[in-house]
C-alpha cells in the first residue's frame, strides 16, 4: 500500500518519469512523436526519499535486456538529469558550470 503524495511529490514524479521517457525517443532518434504511452517508467524509493528507476518498458519490453540503461539523478538546485543508453559502460556525468559553457561558445 502506497502513502498519499503530495502535490509537489507527485510534480517530482510526473517530471522524472517525463525525462526519462523524453530521454529514451532522444536515444533513438525518434522524438516524442514515438508515443510516449508507448513508454512504462516505474520508479521506486531507495529509502533516501529519492525515486530511482525501477524498469522501463517499451511496448511491454524490458529495454534493459536489449543493452540499455537508464541513469537518473538531481543537481543541487533539483535540476533532474536523465541518460539514456545503449551500453553497458554506465558513465558520470560532470557538471560544468554554466558560465564555462559561455566562455568555450565564446571562442
Amino acid at each position: 500500500m502506497s502513502l498519499p503524495m503530495s502535490s509537489g511529490e507527485k510534480a517530482e514524479r510526473l517530471t522524472r518519469i517525463w525525462c526519462i521517457k523524453e530521454a529514451y525517443v532522444k536515444a533513438i532518434a525518434e522524438g516524442v512523436g514515438f508515443g510516449l504511452q508507448r513508454i512504462d517508467v516505474t520508479l521506486s524509493d531507495n529509502g533516501d526519499d529519492k525515486k530511482i528507476v525501477a524498469g522501463v518498458k517499451v511496448d511491454g519490453k524490458d529495454i534493459g535486456k536489449d543493452g540499455w540503461t537508464v541513469d537518473l539523478g538531481v543537481l543541487e538546485q533539483g535540476y533532474i538529469w536523465t541518460c539514456v543508453s545503449e551500453s553497458s559502460e554506465i558513465a558520470t556525468p560532470k557538471i560544468v558550470p554554466y558560465q564555462q559553457i559561455i566562455d568555450v561558445m565564446q571562442l
